[in-house]
């Protein structure tokens, strides 16, 4: 799926509760829940509805980092400095 280059607002009609549409006050409720604003829970449910749908036709994008990948960020990752101590007492 490609990303457009110019983002247009995108606007939603809220509707009563039922298997297809969302009210505006579960938004809100979910929101709150979630700690999210609106926009963040709205973009997070359709991206795990985008993962949902087409984990089949994407599955590769979506897949898990391999070992490599792992190594590759573990190697890149800020070395820790100071020492551990054994007690905070």
């Amino acid at each position: 799926m490609p990303a457009t280059t110019t983002q247009q607002p995108l606007r939603l009609n809220f509707k009563d509760d039922t298997l297809t549409t969302v009210s505006r006050d579960a938004l809100r409720a979910l929101a709150k829940k979630l700690g999210f604003n609106e926009t963040q829970t709205a973009l997070y449910a359709l991206a795990r509805l985008r993962d949902e749908v087409f984990v089949e036709q994407d599955g590769e994008k979506l897949m898990p980092l391999s070992k490599t990948q792992h190594q590759a960020i573990a190697k890149a990752e800020p070395k820790e400095k100071g020492k551990v101590l054994g007690s905070l007492l």
